[in-house]
């Protein structure tokens, strides 16, 4: 891999992440204001912390800032994110890995729970209070815990963070941006499978080439979360379906239940990887259209033109600008270049670059170590 040096994209980086750590920073202190009781209780009070935490800190904060910092209009920055238009049939591929990821979500936080508890760790045990389930608060729960963390949280990880800095290498990028939601949640419970769903979701945006999938599929996870919370308590349908995992582990059938459950994983990863692969041909196929359609001025189909040489290097120019296909397939490191750009060379940040970054993980890191040291206490 070939490293170049460009003064810009280092700034550009610096303040990428810059924007990031004052949102963390921000964030920090709204939680710890939140903790200290100065956010009042009930329903009001939860919007109230969303309003806050979501749509200004994580949403409207980054959007201006990055619109001053890297001098963009606002119709610029959705673009730079990847907002683009999608059609029906990613819509519903998307909502199905949204599925698929909570079920990952469930077997990593179990796996991670049980790690937890091993070393100690004590879980904290509040009472349920049944007047906070009702119908009305549901459907105000899926817009605070679904819609808001689907559309906010993915617009700064997966939209500022990973496109701001996808020149120093798109699996670089997708770490990185999942490492930074992990820590953001301030829990060691949420850290390592909002890693992993944050793995997931990166590498989707940037198959797709369009940050709605993500935002799908993080919506879906949250919004089945929350419906199965409030199922277990007005038993709706499914609501003691995790209850009931958890009393089979328990059980002395716990060796088989484990098997199956090892077993119903596979499959999901499995799915998982034909759906972001057909996923990815849905993308692909909408994109080498466009790419076409730019060469012709027409829509109409290839077969039976004449096509000159000249033409035929202005068709491969364009799909590889304007989609992922990787035409030297030859030369390929790893399968994961399939889908994956290849990229050539890779911007190489100095550590000036990269100081807020740092700044960001020591502290979530930190507080997310506290909260595993409060859990031992």
């Amino acid at each position: 891999m070939k490293y170049y040096t460009v003064e810009g994209n280092g700034k550009s980086i610096k303040k990428i992440f810059t924007i990031y750590y004052i949102c963390m920073v921000l964030f920090c202190i709204v939680r710890i204001i939140a903790t200290l009781g100065y956010v009042p209780e009930g329903a009001w009070g939860d919007i109230l912390y969303t309003v806050i935490i979501q749509i200004v800190l994580l949403f409207i904060l980054p959007f201006v800032l990055y619109m001053i910092l890297l001098k963009v209009k606002p119709k610029q920055i959705f673009e730079r994110c990847n907002f683009y238009k999608t059609n029906w049939r990613i819509i519903l591929i998307s909502f199905a890995l949204g599925i698929l990821c909570f079920l990952l979500n469930v077997a990593v936080s179990s796996l991670f729970n049980g790690i937890l508890t091993f070393t100690g760790y004590r879980f904290g045990s509040g009472e349920v209070d049944e007047s906070y389930y009702t119908t009305a608060n549901f459907f105000i729960q899926l817009l605070l815990v679904a819609a808001a963390p689907g559309f906010c949280e993915e617009f700064l990880h997966r939209g500022i963070v990973l496109q701001g800095i996808k020149h120093i290498g798109f699996k670089r990028a997708i770490v990185i941006s999942a490492l930074l939601f992990s820590l953001l949640h301030f829990n060691i419970q949420q850290c390592a499978y909002a890693f992993v769903i944050g793995l997931v979701l990166g590498f989707v945006s940037v198959v797709a080439k369009n940050i709605w999938p993500a935002i799908i599929i993080h919506f879906t996870n949250n919004a089945i979360s929350t419906y199965l919370d409030f199922a277990s308590v007005k038993k709706w349908f499914g609501g003691d379906i995790l209850a009931r995992i958890q009393v089979a582990l328990m059980s002395n059938q716990a060796v088989w239940v484990f098997i199956g459950t090892a077993f119903i994983m596979i499959i999901v990863v499995v799915l998982t990887i034909l759906l972001v692969w057909a996923l990815y041909k849905q993308a692909i196929i909408k994109r080498v259209d466009k790419a076409i359609d730019k060469v012709y001025k027409s829509e109409l189909p290839l077969e039976g033109k004449s096509i000159k040489i000249n033409e035929k290097e202005a068709i491969r120019d364009l799909l590889e600008s304007n989609t992922l296909l990787n035409l030297d397939y030859q030369k390929m490191d790893n399968p994961i270049d399939i889908v994956l750009p290849k990229e050539k060379s890779q911007f190489k940040p100095m550590i000036t670059d990269q100081i807020f970054m740092w700044g960001a993980v020591v502290l979530g890191g930190l507080i997310t170590l506290f909260t595993y040291i409060w859990g031992l206490l």
